[in-house]
């Protein structure tokens, strides 16, 4: 009786696994775009107000699609009352960390109504930012359901 080693298993093995890898880099995209949208609908919630800070916020997509984050819209400027245009990201990390208050500049007898010299930031980000372990874990969890379903899909 001759011994022999029948491959043909291994081949279809083989292509089963270059197809689900082949579908293992889009599927994580679309897991981060979930992501993202679930972080911007967070950041917004904690930002609350009228909107018009919350929607200067976007997701931000990695260029080879590895991550995925929520930051202030790059393009957009807003006009101050002085006539000063600001990128929203310098307004949207002022509420974000808190600011100096100038000194008022009032004549004799101004009495200034705010007596505080700072601002309390709000930290939308970084309330956010704490709750990223159990959205990560989620989506990882999500993944992985992909890969094994994937994986059973071949034998």
């Amino acid at each position: 009786m001759a011994q022999a080693v029948d491959a043909r298993g291994m081949d279809q093995l083989m292509s089963a696994w270059d197809r689900l890898l082949q579908r293992f880099p889009q599927e994580k995209q679309l897991l981060l775009r979930q992501v993202g949208g679930t972080i911007l609908e967070q950041v917004r919630l904690r930002i609350g107000g009228t909107g018009k800070v919350a929607g200067w916020q976007e997701p931000h997509m990695g260029s080879k699609g590895g991550y995925v984050a929520v930051r202030p819209a790059s393009d957009v400027f807003q006009m101050t009352q002085s006539g000063t245009r600001y990128p929203v990201g310098y307004i949207t990390n002022a509420i974000e960390g808190g600011h100096r208050i100038s000194e008022p500049r009032g004549g004799k007898g101004y009495r200034p109504r705010i007596h505080v010299p700072a601002v309390s930031g709000r930290w939308f980000y970084d309330a956010v930012r704490r709750q990223l372990p159990g959205i990560a874990e989620e989506a990882a969890r999500q993944l992985a359901n992909l890969i094994c379903d994937g994986l059973e899909g071949m034998l």
